[in-house]
């Protein structure tokens, strides 16, 4: 006869909650209540009625984790005291910063962070039942570059915030970076919270992403990104990762300055294009010179038929392959008369 599971003692369970944010996900349905209520700081935390069970908060804790190395962790700094029903403890945390959350952060893939915070726990039936959180947030934001003094990068407008964060990423960081962008606003429009730790190879339709909210999705990385994407973005881009591969090849150039893509430099041609239309119309010998180089491009990349190679050839041609050979030929005069 197969015995049942003891108990956790309190202390037990505080421990387990340590593990669990160190990396132990399977933790979290064992020891967490499934009517847990968390309270949270209201600066960068998420809903905190969307995390209610051990699945949910395992979510959340493996996103705040994936921005970090994987030996990244906490531990215990003082207590824990366990009055009756309650424990409190304070801790610090110590890793290695990979890029990604919080977006607004300008330091330097690589980064080494530490900071500090107190956990209150409340024990209920074996299991963990309520949870407090209070930590040091504004200085793992300092320690990122996420906050100071406001200088003309922090009053940048988002996309050239993240053009300016990427150039400072490798490829590998700025692909997460982008992905974790685009899994934040999907969570958001859908409000599901465990999106945000989404691998990012599930198709946006099996995240919950509908068509209302494939327009919300596309207008907002959209504004996010200052790329214009097609409503039809979730079928173009159909995963996460692939939209933010699209953006990521849409939005980088080379940093010795070599030749950029085709459609990274038409990105930033239609940006730099939107930024004439300021209070102030562009100067008409401006607007000409634009029209005449962008008319030469355009005619670069428009197909020019083949010559006809024998009189036979030219015998069975249509009319219109006639001109188009005449055209190719001749200069189109500029009126007939």
């Amino acid at each position: 006869m197969t015995s049942l599971p003891t108990a956790r003692t309190h202390r037990e369970l505080w421990d387990a909650w340590s593990r669990l944010w160190n990396g132990d996900y399977a933790l979290a349905d064992d020891i967490l209540s499934r009517t847990m209520r968390v309270n949270l700081p209201r600066h960068g935390m998420p809903d905190a009625e969307t995390l209610c069970d051990g699945p949910k908060v395992a979510s959340w804790i493996a996103a705040f984790r994936s921005s970090f190395d994987d030996d990244a962790g906490i531990t215990g700094e003082l207590g824990p005291f366990i009055v009756g029903d309650y424990a409190i403890g304070r801790w610090v945390f110590r890793g290695t910063w990979q890029g990604g959350r919080p977006a607004q952060a300008t330091a330097p893939a690589g980064t080494e962070v530490t900071f500090r915070g107190v956990d209150i726990l409340r024990f209920e039936d074996g299991r963990i039942a309520e949870y407090w959180l209070s930590d040091d947030q504004l200085d793992l934001y300092a320690q990122l570059g996420a906050l100071g003094e406001t200088t003309a990068a922090d009053e940048e407008q988002p996309p050239g915030r993240l053009r300016r964060q990427l150039a400072g990423l490798s490829e590998a960081a700025g692909r997460k970076l982008l992905l974790d962008q685009v899994l934040d606003v999907a969570a958001d429009i859908t409000e599901h919270e465990q999106t945000r730790s989404a691998s990012g190879d599930d198709s946006f339709l099996d995240l919950g992403v509908d068509s209302v909210a494939a327009v919300a999705l596309s207008e907002t990385i959209g504004e996010l990104t200052g790329v214009a994407l097609p409503r039809t973005m979730v079928f173009d881009q159909p995963t996460p990762q692939a939209l933010a591969d699209h953006l990521w090849a849409r939005l980088t150039r080379a940093d010795d300055g070599s030749a950029v893509s085709v459609a990274a430099a038409l990105s930033r041609l239609e940006a730099a294009v939107d930024g004439l239309h300021g209070d102030d119309e562009p100067d008409e010998t401006l607007r000409a010179e634009l029209l005449t180089r962008l008319g030469a491009l355009l005619d670069r990349l428009s197909p020019v038929p083949e010559p006809a190679a024998d009189a036979t050839s030219l015998e069975t041609a249509s009319r219109q392959e006639l001109f188009a050979y005449l055209d190719s030929r001749l200069k189109p005069a500029d009126h007939a008369g």
